[in-house]
Protein backbone atom coordinates (compact mmCIF):
# COMPACT_ATOMS: atom_id res chain seq x y z
CA UNK A 1 0.00 0.00 0.00
CA UNK A 2 1.27 3.53 -0.89
CA UNK A 3 2.53 5.56 2.25
CA UNK A 4 0.67 8.88 2.36
CA UNK A 5 1.64 12.15 3.71
CA UNK A 6 -0.67 11.81 6.52
CA UNK A 7 1.00 8.54 7.59
CA UNK A 8 4.21 10.48 8.00
CA UNK A 9 2.56 13.20 9.75
CA UNK A 10 0.98 10.89 12.50
CA UNK A 11 4.75 8.85 12.64
CA UNK A 12 6.17 12.14 13.89
CA UNK A 13 3.56 13.86 15.48
CA UNK A 14 3.42 16.96 13.39
CA UNK A 15 0.81 18.37 10.87
CA UNK A 16 0.01 17.23 8.02
CA UNK A 17 0.70 20.21 6.35
CA UNK A 18 4.08 20.88 7.63
CA UNK A 19 4.94 17.86 5.71
CA UNK A 20 3.51 18.57 2.88
CA UNK A 21 5.93 21.61 2.69
CA UNK A 22 8.56 19.87 3.54
CA UNK A 23 8.14 17.10 0.66
CA UNK A 24 6.95 20.03 -2.18
CA UNK A 25 10.28 21.99 -1.06
CA UNK A 26 8.74 25.19 0.75
CA UNK A 27 10.02 24.65 4.10
CA UNK A 28 12.69 26.79 4.37
CA UNK A 29 10.81 29.87 2.91
CA UNK A 30 8.05 29.45 5.68
CA UNK A 31 10.58 28.88 8.71
CA UNK A 32 10.71 25.80 9.35
CA UNK A 33 14.03 24.53 10.97
CA UNK A 34 16.11 22.51 9.29
CA UNK A 35 16.45 19.60 12.08
CA UNK A 36 12.34 19.59 11.26
CA UNK A 37 13.02 19.45 7.63
CA UNK A 38 15.53 16.67 7.82
CA UNK A 39 13.13 14.29 10.18
CA UNK A 40 10.31 14.31 7.82
CA UNK A 41 12.44 13.83 5.09
CA UNK A 42 14.31 10.63 6.55
CA UNK A 43 11.52 9.46 7.74
CA UNK A 44 9.79 9.72 4.25
CA UNK A 45 12.47 7.30 2.41
CA UNK A 46 12.44 5.01 5.63
CA UNK A 47 8.28 4.43 5.27
CA UNK A 48 8.87 4.64 1.37
CA UNK A 49 6.65 7.29 0.19
CA UNK A 50 6.37 7.50 -3.15
CA UNK A 51 4.55 10.86 -4.59
CA UNK A 52 1.65 10.05 -6.69
CA UNK A 53 1.45 11.01 -10.30
CA UNK A 54 -1.64 12.64 -10.20
CA UNK A 55 -0.57 15.08 -7.82
CA UNK A 56 2.65 15.97 -9.31
CA UNK A 57 0.99 16.41 -12.66
CA UNK A 58 -1.47 18.84 -11.15
CA UNK A 59 1.85 20.79 -9.67
CA UNK A 60 3.07 21.02 -13.35
CA UNK A 61 5.10 18.70 -12.36
CA UNK A 62 6.66 15.54 -14.76
CA UNK A 63 4.87 12.43 -13.59
CA UNK A 64 8.19 10.63 -14.28
CA UNK A 65 5.88 7.58 -15.99
CA UNK A 66 6.42 6.42 -19.36
CA UNK A 67 3.45 4.72 -21.27
CA UNK A 68 4.52 1.63 -23.26
CA UNK A 69 1.71 -0.10 -25.51
CA UNK A 70 2.90 -3.79 -26.42
CA UNK A 71 0.98 -5.35 -29.63
CA UNK A 72 1.38 -8.94 -28.51
CA UNK A 73 2.15 -9.99 -24.72
CA UNK A 74 2.56 -13.31 -26.24
CA UNK A 75 5.94 -12.89 -28.30
CA UNK A 76 8.62 -13.77 -26.42
CA UNK A 77 10.22 -10.67 -28.23
CA UNK A 78 8.92 -7.86 -26.76
CA UNK A 79 9.50 -9.89 -23.34
CA UNK A 80 12.72 -8.98 -23.78
CA UNK A 81 12.39 -5.88 -24.64
CA UNK A 82 9.88 -4.77 -22.04
CA UNK A 83 13.15 -6.26 -19.46
CA UNK A 84 15.44 -3.82 -21.09
CA UNK A 85 12.92 -0.75 -20.75
CA UNK A 86 12.23 -1.78 -17.33
CA UNK A 87 16.18 -1.67 -17.14
CA UNK A 88 16.78 1.55 -18.59
CA UNK A 89 13.63 3.27 -16.70
CA UNK A 90 14.96 2.23 -13.39
CA UNK A 91 17.95 3.66 -14.25
CA UNK A 92 16.99 6.97 -14.87
CA UNK A 93 13.88 6.66 -11.76
CA UNK A 94 11.18 6.40 -13.93
CA UNK A 95 8.11 3.81 -14.07
CA UNK A 96 6.47 2.33 -16.78
CA UNK A 97 2.42 0.91 -17.46
CA UNK A 98 1.70 -0.96 -19.91
CA UNK A 99 -1.01 -1.89 -22.00
CA UNK A 100 -1.96 -3.97 -24.74
CA UNK A 101 -3.57 -4.68 -27.56
CA UNK A 102 -4.76 -7.56 -30.55
CA UNK A 103 -4.74 -6.75 -34.02
CA UNK A 104 -2.50 -3.61 -33.83
CA UNK A 105 -5.87 -1.54 -33.88
CA UNK A 106 -7.23 -0.91 -30.35
CA UNK A 107 -10.28 0.22 -28.90
CA UNK A 108 -10.50 3.09 -26.24
CA UNK A 109 -10.81 0.81 -23.38
CA UNK A 110 -6.92 -0.59 -24.42
CA UNK A 111 -5.89 2.90 -23.89
CA UNK A 112 -7.84 3.58 -20.71
CA UNK A 113 -4.66 3.16 -18.45
CA UNK A 114 -2.47 5.41 -20.38
CA UNK A 115 -4.78 8.40 -19.64
CA UNK A 116 -5.03 7.44 -16.08
CA UNK A 117 -1.92 7.52 -15.46
CA UNK A 118 -0.59 11.23 -16.73
CA UNK A 119 2.25 9.42 -18.55
CA UNK A 120 5.28 12.28 -19.60
CA UNK A 121 5.33 10.16 -22.92
CA UNK A 122 4.81 6.73 -24.57
CA UNK A 123 6.91 4.29 -26.35
CA UNK A 124 4.97 1.40 -28.81
CA UNK A 125 6.60 -1.89 -29.40
CA UNK A 126 6.39 -3.12 -32.52
CA UNK A 127 6.19 -2.43 -36.53
CA UNK A 128 2.37 -1.42 -38.13
CA UNK A 129 1.60 0.51 -41.31
CA UNK A 130 -1.20 2.30 -39.46
CA UNK A 131 -1.42 4.31 -36.40
CA UNK A 132 -4.23 7.33 -36.48
CA UNK A 133 -5.16 5.75 -33.04
CA UNK A 134 -1.66 7.99 -31.87
CA UNK A 135 -3.89 11.21 -32.32
CA UNK A 136 -5.00 10.76 -29.06
CA UNK A 137 -1.37 10.96 -27.40
CA UNK A 138 -1.23 14.39 -29.60
CA UNK A 139 1.56 16.71 -28.19
CA UNK A 140 3.32 14.12 -26.33
CA UNK A 141 6.91 12.40 -27.06
CA UNK A 142 6.43 9.41 -29.11
CA UNK A 143 9.14 6.33 -29.80
CA UNK A 144 8.24 3.42 -31.23
CA UNK A 145 10.56 0.50 -31.11
CA UNK A 146 9.79 -1.18 -34.94
CA UNK A 147 8.76 -0.21 -38.31
CA UNK A 148 6.09 2.61 -38.38
CA UNK A 149 4.31 5.28 -41.42
CA UNK A 150 6.79 7.87 -42.13
CA UNK A 151 4.21 10.65 -41.18
CA UNK A 152 3.81 8.68 -37.73
CA UNK A 153 4.81 11.41 -35.27
CA UNK A 154 7.16 9.42 -33.54
CA UNK A 155 10.95 8.72 -33.17
CA UNK A 156 11.04 5.17 -34.94
CA UNK A 157 13.69 3.18 -33.36
CA UNK A 158 14.36 -0.43 -35.95
CA UNK A 159 16.48 -2.77 -36.81
CA UNK A 160 18.10 -2.01 -40.52
CA UNK A 161 16.11 -4.64 -42.35
CA UNK A 162 18.38 -4.37 -46.10
CA UNK A 163 21.41 -5.16 -44.28
CA UNK A 164 20.18 -8.55 -42.13
CA UNK A 165 19.03 -9.64 -45.74
CA UNK A 166 22.26 -9.13 -46.95
CA UNK A 167 23.75 -11.28 -44.30
CA UNK A 168 21.51 -13.69 -44.54
CA UNK A 169 21.98 -13.97 -48.18
CA UNK A 170 25.67 -13.87 -47.93
CA UNK A 171 25.71 -16.96 -45.37
CA UNK A 172 23.35 -18.74 -47.82
CA UNK A 173 25.13 -18.32 -51.16
CA UNK A 174 28.72 -19.06 -49.20
CA UNK A 175 27.37 -22.38 -48.28
CA UNK A 176 26.09 -23.09 -51.66
CA UNK A 177 22.45 -22.65 -51.32
CA UNK A 178 20.11 -21.65 -54.82
CA UNK A 179 17.09 -20.77 -53.97
CA UNK A 180 15.49 -19.74 -50.36
CA UNK A 181 12.04 -19.50 -48.90
CA UNK A 182 10.82 -16.88 -46.85
CA UNK A 183 7.93 -18.08 -44.43
CA UNK A 184 6.24 -14.90 -42.42
CA UNK A 185 2.93 -14.22 -40.93
CA UNK A 186 0.49 -11.41 -42.41
CA UNK A 187 1.75 -8.64 -41.13
CA UNK A 188 2.93 -5.19 -42.33
CA UNK A 189 6.25 -5.47 -40.48
CA UNK A 190 6.87 -9.30 -42.02
CA UNK A 191 6.12 -8.16 -44.99
CA UNK A 192 9.03 -5.27 -45.09
CA UNK A 193 11.25 -8.31 -44.00
CA UNK A 194 10.34 -10.07 -46.96
CA UNK A 195 11.14 -7.06 -49.15
CA UNK A 196 13.95 -6.56 -47.84
CA UNK A 197 15.25 -10.27 -48.68
CA UNK A 198 14.18 -10.63 -51.82
CA UNK A 199 15.82 -7.61 -53.05
CA UNK A 200 19.22 -9.03 -51.72
CA UNK A 201 18.70 -12.22 -53.27
CA UNK A 202 17.96 -10.64 -56.48
CA UNK A 203 21.26 -8.79 -56.23
CA UNK A 204 23.23 -12.06 -55.21
CA UNK A 205 21.13 -14.49 -57.87
CA UNK A 206 19.66 -16.09 -54.81
CA UNK A 207 16.03 -17.69 -56.01
CA UNK A 208 13.46 -16.58 -53.77
CA UNK A 209 10.14 -18.04 -53.02
CA UNK A 210 7.27 -16.38 -50.47
CA UNK A 211 5.10 -18.48 -48.19
CA UNK A 212 2.74 -16.17 -46.32
CA UNK A 213 0.47 -17.19 -43.81
CA UNK A 214 -2.28 -15.81 -41.38
CA UNK A 215 -1.61 -17.33 -38.60
CA UNK A 216 1.75 -16.28 -36.25
CA UNK A 217 4.58 -17.74 -34.65
CA UNK A 218 5.06 -21.18 -34.37
CA UNK A 219 2.28 -22.88 -36.49
CA UNK A 220 3.20 -20.76 -39.53
CA UNK A 221 6.62 -22.07 -39.55
CA UNK A 222 5.47 -25.47 -38.87
CA UNK A 223 2.11 -25.78 -41.51
CA UNK A 224 4.78 -24.13 -43.95
CA UNK A 225 6.85 -26.71 -44.10
CA UNK A 226 3.99 -29.32 -43.94
CA UNK A 227 1.59 -28.31 -46.02
CA UNK A 228 4.04 -27.09 -48.64
CA UNK A 229 7.25 -29.06 -48.74
CA UNK A 230 10.97 -26.96 -48.86
CA UNK A 231 12.93 -29.03 -50.61
CA UNK A 232 15.83 -27.67 -52.07
CA UNK A 233 15.70 -24.23 -50.33
CA UNK A 234 17.09 -22.70 -47.57
CA UNK A 235 14.34 -21.19 -45.13
CA UNK A 236 14.34 -17.79 -44.14
CA UNK A 237 11.97 -16.80 -41.15
CA UNK A 238 10.38 -13.70 -39.92
CA UNK A 239 10.75 -14.60 -36.62
CA UNK A 240 13.00 -17.33 -33.88
CA UNK A 241 9.37 -18.86 -33.25
CA UNK A 242 8.18 -19.21 -36.69
CA UNK A 243 11.66 -20.88 -37.39
CA UNK A 244 11.03 -23.16 -34.92
CA UNK A 245 7.92 -24.50 -35.89
CA UNK A 246 9.68 -25.09 -39.61
CA UNK A 247 12.28 -27.31 -37.65
CA UNK A 248 9.51 -29.01 -35.68
CA UNK A 249 8.37 -30.47 -38.99
CA UNK A 250 11.29 -30.70 -40.72
CA UNK A 251 12.55 -33.17 -37.83
CA UNK A 252 9.00 -34.78 -38.14
CA UNK A 253 10.07 -35.49 -42.42
CA UNK A 254 13.29 -35.81 -42.19
CA UNK A 255 14.36 -33.35 -44.43
CA UNK A 256 18.09 -31.53 -44.01
CA UNK A 257 16.85 -27.77 -44.91
CA UNK A 258 18.63 -24.81 -43.15
CA UNK A 259 16.53 -22.74 -41.15
CA UNK A 260 17.65 -18.78 -40.80
CA UNK A 261 15.24 -17.11 -38.03
CA UNK A 262 15.47 -13.32 -36.59
CA UNK A 263 15.30 -11.77 -33.21
CA UNK A 264 17.96 -14.25 -31.58
CA UNK A 265 15.27 -14.50 -28.82
CA UNK A 266 16.39 -16.09 -25.69
CA UNK A 267 14.99 -19.43 -26.79
CA UNK A 268 17.25 -19.47 -30.20
CA UNK A 269 20.20 -20.66 -28.60
CA UNK A 270 18.52 -23.60 -26.45
CA UNK A 271 16.63 -25.08 -29.20
CA UNK A 272 17.59 -28.20 -30.72
CA UNK A 273 19.04 -27.80 -33.05
CA UNK A 274 20.03 -24.05 -31.90
CA UNK A 275 19.12 -21.39 -34.43
CA UNK A 276 21.08 -19.34 -37.09
CA UNK A 277 19.54 -15.86 -36.58
CA UNK A 278 19.38 -12.15 -36.65
CA UNK A 279 20.52 -10.40 -33.37
CA UNK A 280 18.73 -6.91 -33.05
CA UNK A 281 20.77 -4.70 -30.86
CA UNK A 282 17.91 -4.24 -28.60
CA UNK A 283 19.99 -2.50 -25.67
CA UNK A 284 20.91 0.07 -28.24
CA UNK A 285 17.27 0.34 -29.39
CA UNK A 286 15.92 1.05 -26.86
CA UNK A 287 18.23 3.33 -25.50
CA UNK A 288 17.37 5.50 -28.50
CA UNK A 289 13.83 5.01 -28.35
CA UNK A 290 13.82 6.04 -23.91
CA UNK A 291 16.04 8.84 -24.54
CA UNK A 292 14.03 10.16 -27.59
CA UNK A 293 10.71 10.22 -25.28
CA UNK A 294 12.41 12.23 -22.45
CA UNK A 295 14.22 14.87 -24.82
CA UNK A 296 11.66 14.97 -27.36
CA UNK A 297 13.15 14.93 -30.51
CA UNK A 298 11.53 15.83 -34.55
CA UNK A 299 9.90 12.64 -35.89
CA UNK A 300 12.48 10.35 -37.50
CA UNK A 301 13.58 7.16 -38.19
CA UNK A 302 16.95 5.39 -36.59
CA UNK A 303 18.41 2.10 -38.29
CA UNK A 304 20.55 -0.18 -36.42
CA UNK A 305 21.94 -2.84 -37.52
CA UNK A 306 21.56 -6.37 -36.92
CA UNK A 307 24.40 -9.71 -36.07
CA UNK A 308 24.20 -12.45 -38.24
CA UNK A 309 24.56 -15.40 -35.23
CA UNK A 310 25.59 -18.81 -36.75
CA UNK A 311 24.45 -21.74 -35.10
CA UNK A 312 23.86 -25.20 -36.14
CA UNK A 313 20.40 -24.88 -37.80
CA UNK A 314 22.05 -23.07 -40.77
Amino acid sequence: MAVSQKQIAERLGVSIALVSRVLSGKARAVGIADATIDRVLVTAEEMGYVPSAAALTLKGKSSRTIGVVVYDFRDPFFGVIIEKLQERAHERNYSLVLAGFKGRHPEPSDLAPLHKHAIDGLIVLGSAERSEWLSGFRGMPVARVGHGPADEPSVRVAVDEHHAAERVVEHLVARGWKRCAFIGANLWGHALRFQALEKAASAAGLGVERHLWASDGFEAGEQTVGRLGAAGAGLVCATDVIAMGALHALHASGEATPVIGFDDIPLAARFIPPITTIQQPLGEMVRHAFDAVLKPAEPKEILVPGKLIIRSSA
